[in-house]
């Protein structure tokens, strides 16, 4: 068994801004404009990241309709990045994905925001 390695367990989707959502293929290769947005979006949250994360996480560096792809290593990391989402102006798709690393298996779980705090059902 390899020591150190990183296990990313938590997963997360922000959606894009509200003006680049639900546009098809041949849209976004014909307004470079939004692609350019995106990208930025992008970086935005890889900065964010950076700052406030202490263990490891990725962003998935492939582009997907439903927004940006993001996993986690740390549950705590998870919390503190959904419970800033209003300082950094992006909403969270409301569901929480996990692997089990013995099994291999994913599960989504439906995230909810309450005035106290979040729960996972």
């Amino acid at each position: 068994m390899e020591k150190n390695k990183i296990h990313l367990k938590y997963h997360i989707v922000i959606r894009w801004p509200a003006h680049c959502r639900n546009r098809s293929l041949e849209t976004m290769s014909s307004r470079p404009d939004l692609v350019k947005e995106m990208n930025a979006y992008r970086i935005k949250i890889e900065n964010v990241c950076r700052l406030i994360l202490k263990k490891e996480y990725k962003i998935d560096p492939n582009h997907q309709l439903s927004g940006v792809s993001l996993w986690f290593e740390s549950g705590q990391d998870l919390y503190e990045f959904i419970i800033r989402q209003p300082e950094f102006s992006w909403e969270i798709v409301p569901e929480i994905g996990t692997v089990n690393y013995l099994t291999g298996e994913y599960k989504k779980y439906k995230l909810v925001y309450l005035p106290t705090g979040i729960t996972v059902d």
